[in-house]
Parts: structure tokens; sequence; C-alpha cells
């Protein structure tokens, strides 16, 4: 269970989000809409990202009181990554093992997986967009998080690459995991079944 409570979110004089109470459980969940409504600060809220006022908890860590815990059990993969890019994408990798304490086999599956083992060596600097967009779902997808926050991540991406990511959401949900998605583009209904879909309309998040 994702709880927020008496959220409240401005840059300067200007309020992105104002609402007292939203919930969702466990599966898949799609937040919608364009550019500019709210969804990208949302997710950097609810993974810790940004300051704001209010509360976040997620089955039952507070994420102000317990961030190092809260962290723990999250992943978020941001809608434009920013990585060094004088490091390799093998490098990244590593640095994702050792911090979330993840099998070697489950990032060297994840890259195969995603088209990406014949790059990890090359520097991140002459990775394409798509690319660099497959290397953050690797990085989200390691370890063993219990919610996994992706902000518009079927932009720049192949039909196969988002065929695979499909594939996987499913499969994390399957296993009793959350997912949140962002994407002003339509999700395929017929390869991900939704549990909730949901819409930031004048600062409040909405379900439809």
């Amino acid at each position: 269970m994702l709880s927020l409570t008496n959220i409240n979110k401005k840059y300067g004089s200007h309020e992105v989000l104002n609402f007292g109470e939203w919930k969702i459980d466990n599966g898949i969940h799609w937040l919608k809409g364009g550019n500019g409504t709210g969804k990208s600060t949302l997710f950097r809220i609810i993974s810790g990202q940004t300051p704001f006022k209010g509360e976040v908890e997620f089955n039952g860590i507070n994420l102000k009181k317990d961030p190092v815990k809260f962290k723990s059990i999250i992943s978020f993969a941001e809608a434009e990554p920013q990585y060094p890019l004088f490091i390799t994408g093998q490098e990244l990798i590593d640095f994702y093992i050792e911090t979330r304490g993840a099998e070697r086999k489950q990032a060297e599956d994840l890259a195969l997986y995603f088209a990406m083992t014949l790059f990890l060596d090359n520097k991140i600097g002459s990775y394409s967009s798509g690319m660099l967009k497959k290397l953050s779902l690797i990085c989200a997808f390691m370890g063993n998080s219990d919610l996994y926050i992706l902000d518009e991540p079927l932009i720049t991406i192949d039909i196969n690459s988002a065929d695979q990511l499909y594939r996987l959401i499913t499969e994390k949900a399957a296993q009793g995991k959350g997912v949140l998605l962002s994407s002003h583009q339509e999700v395929n209904n017929d390869k991900l079944q939704l549990n909730t879909v949901l819409q930031i309309v004048d600062k409040q998040i909405i379900k439809l």
C-alpha cells in the first residue's frame, strides 16, 4: 500500500500539487497526461528526490522518518536519466549491483533481455536516447524492490523493447509488486493489464 497525505508542492510561487489523500495497492497503475501536469514531480516526491510538504508511506514505512529503509524497497527510473557521460554502462551497472545488493547474474540477464550486452563497455556519452533509456530500465529492475516507479518508460525505446518492458512489468505485478508508470502515450491494454488509470487534474490525482 502506497499512501500520500496532505501533499503540497511548489516551485517558488507556482503550486504544482495540492491534495489531501491518495492511496494505491499493489498492481499496475498508469498515470496519464501531457507534459507539465505534475507527473514527474509526483514521482520525484514518492521516490524522495525532491522536498515537499506532507507525508508519504509505503508498506508502513514513512519516507521522512526512515528514508534509507523507504528507498531500499522502491526503485525509480526517471523520464530523462542523466548519468556521468565518461563512465561505461557496465560501470554504472556495477555501481547499482553494489548499492542494491543485486546479483550479477540478474544484471547480465536484464542486459541481455533489453539487448544491451554488446554496448555495456561503451561510454554512456556515446549512447543514443533509446540506449540510455534501456540502461535506466536495467538499473531500475535490479535488486528486489517492492514498488517500481517508471516515469515515461516508453519514450525513445523501440517496439520490441516496449514489448519486453510490458512483459517485465506484468511479471513483477504477478509477484505481488507495485508498478506506477507515467506516459503521455497510450498504454497498450492488450499487453498490459492495468489496475487503475489516473490523471492529475487541478493539482489533484483522480481515478479515471
